[in-house]
């Protein structure tokens, strides 16, 4: 029997890379080679599809993206790896954010001067006979120009391709910076003015390009309309008001600091620019907190957290990074690194701070230098008002810890929290924590025994009034069984009496009171004798410090002394300190930078820092 025949089917047919949804006016389909009118139908790789004058054409994609060829328009559509690369030759296109629920399509728009990389946004792309101009509706996409590295736009951004590369687009708007809040006395000076008047608090007036505001006592906040960017200028300081400006999601704020400094709080991954006077141009692509103070030499820049460049009239572009500080002077821009702060809390929750006053310190995490950390800083656990929300490059953060309160923070590496922690802040009370303490000790047939820590608390006796009438009271305390010589005597004519610290020691006693007449002649007694005894016991509930004392003198090596509760261990500037039968410390430590003295110890799971400044630092 003969075989069939056999017969070569050839290469299977292309998948169509698009679908002409609708043709509209003059449109026409180029298919190898052939030219025809067009209709809805699929697309293939090679396809061209041209508009003529009053034409459209709307293609649709697999993943339900729609792209509208606008009149006198050309595209060829063409693969790149799993995505589309459409070349287009001039006309406008319009490229809106997919609606369907397939795999999504990488897409790029190929023009005469470079690329649009669209991703997953929508855009607007009119190529015209010198330039292509972008405008991003919906996510973000990247500029790559013939000439020049790649721009990213974000929505609400435009931008440019040309022979000279990718640029970004301004569309300028005029900004007005108001005043947003005041303390102390502020003063303005109008353009047309010749003197300074204060402004009225409440009454704010307006600033126009060309004032001048300056602060005699206190702040002024300064913010664009419709913005969360904040300008603070404290006491001393000065700013002429310039032509600012708003285009897309970029702000340009033109404020000439002639004396003084100002703060700068920028919210997170927002574009800002600062003019700051004398040719210096301030660029925060991603938000941030920054100072600058006016010197004799130029400025002087604190980026405490988030990345800016800091550009002059010469051309000099120099990044200084989140945590670093710069001076900008006319030989140039110097960027350096700042150390951390002497006192490091780690990045842990339920820290305790026990400090004299407003304390520096260093909020630590584990991690490498030289890379971004995006640190949130609060004072409420909620992370609802954030104190500082910025980038920094280094696995550590100096702040200023309030008198009394909390601080909450939270570190990211990209998109993933990788620490946090948590102190609780009070101010400590200057002094010795036990002057306080006084015990009493009422008359009664009940023995008082009392505890005491480190040395022997004051006492307070304490005894009924009589029924006849008495003028003066003898109090006289004897050692347990020897009632020959009192061991303290206290004449007064309350029914109490104290004695003061330490002047009765570790042990037992008996005493009585003996009623006197006006001619301090006895006229009975209280009734029998009253049994005390003091015990020293080391059970202390938190870290007693007898020494340092804030205020006490600075020196190579200070002094350390008092008493940890049992079983507890303590470290003082990071070193273990050696605890005797009764858990008393008493050592030789050096100071750590600007004259401190920290305790460490944790008690119950709280861990506690205690600060102790000394010299001057204690008046503070």
């Amino acid at each position: 029997m003969a075989g069939a025949p056999i017969v070569d089917a050839g290469p299977p047919a292309p998948a169509p890379a698009a679908l002409l949804k609708s043709a509209t006016g003059a449109v026409t389909l180029f298919r190898a080679g052939q030219a025809a009118p067009a209709a809805p139908g699929p697309l293939f790789d090679g396809d061209v599809v041209e508009t003529g004058a009053g034409s459209n054409a709307v293609l649709r994609f697999t993943d339900g993206r729609e792209l509208e060829l606008g009149e006198e328009g050309r595209l060829e559509i063409g693969l790149e790896g799993d995505g589309l690369l459409l070349n287009v030759g001039q006309g406008t296109v319009v490229s809106r954010v997919a609606s369907g629920s397939g795999p999504s399509v990488q897409l790029s728009l190929d023009t005469p001067y470079g690329l649009v990389r669209v991703g997953a946004g929508g855009v607007t792309l009119d190529v015209g006979p010198e330039e292509a101009a972008i405008d991003v509706m919906t996510g973000e996409v990247t500029l790559v120009g013939r000439e020049g590295g790649p721009l990213s736009l974000e929505a609400g951004a435009a931008g440019t391709l040309s022979k000279k590369g990718a640029n970004r687009r301004l569309t300028l708007e005029p900004l007005a910076i108001i005043i947003f809040h005041t303390t102390g006395r502020v003063e303005l000076k109008k353009k047309s003015g010749k003197a300074f008047t204060a402004v009225n608090a409440k009454k704010p007036p307006a600033l126009s390009a060309g004032d001048s505001l300056r602060v005699t006592k206190g702040n002024v906040t300064l913010s664009p309309t419709g913005s969360d960017a904040k300008v603070t200028l404290v006491s001393g300081s000065e700013v002429g008001i310039g032509e600012s400006q708003r285009s897309g999601g970029a702000e340009e704020l033109a404020l000439e600091l002639k004396k003084g400094q100002l703060q700068l709080a920028l919210p997170f991954g927002q574009r800002r620019t600062l003019k700051a006077g004398d040719g210096v141009t301030l660029e925060a692509a991603q938000g941030g907190q920054l100072t600058v103070v006016k010197s004799r030499n130029g400025l002087e820049l604190n980026s405490v957290v988030g990345d800016v460049v800091v550009a002059t009239e010469d051309g000099q572009r120099v990044t200084v990074k989140g945590g670093q500080t710069a001076t900008v002077t006319k030989a140039g821009v110097e960027a350096r690194d700042v150390a951390r702060q002497a006192l490091q809390l780690p990045s842990r929750q339920g820290l305790r701070l026990l400090h004299p006053g407003a304390e520096r310190l260093a909020l630590v995490w584990p991690g490498d230098d030289d890379k971004p950390y995006r640190l949130i800083l609060a004072a409420d656990a909620a992370f609802e008002r954030p104190i500082v929300d910025g980038i920094v490059h280094q696995p550590w953060f100096n702040t200023l810890a309030p008198a009394r309160g909390a601080l909450h923070w939270k570190v990211l590496e990209g998109a993933t929290e990788i620490a946090g922690g948590s102190v609780a802040i009070t101010e400590e009370r200057i002094g010795d924590e036990l002057d306080g303490i006084t015990n009493e000790v009422p008359a009664g047939p009940e023995k008082t025994v009392i505890f005491f820590q480190d040395k022997p608390p004051a006492l307070t006796f304490t005894w009924k009034a009589p029924d006849k009438p008495v003028a003066e009271y003898l109090l006289k305390l004897y050692r347990a069984g020897k009632l020959d010589t009192p061991l303290q005597e206290r004449r007064v004519s309350k029914t109490s009496a104290q004695l003061p610290h330490g002047s009765v020691p570790e042990g037992a006693y008996q005493w009585d009171v003996t009623w006197l007449d006006a001619a301090g002649t006895p006229i009975g007694t209280a009734g029998k004798m009253n049994q005390l005894v003091l015990n020293y016991d080391n059970a202390v509930r938190a870290l007693i410090i007898k020494a340092p004392r804030n205020g006490d003198p600075a020196a190579a090596k200070v002094a350390v002394s008092g008493v940890a509760p049992i079983g507890v261990k303590v470290a003082v500037n990071g070193q273990p300190l050696t605890l005797d039968a009764k858990a008393r410390f008493s050592a030789q430590v050096a100071p750590l930078a600007g004259a401190r003295v920290v305790f460490r110890v944790v008690v119950n799971g709280v861990e506690t820092y205690v600060v102790r400044w000394l010299g001057k630092g204690g008046a503070r």
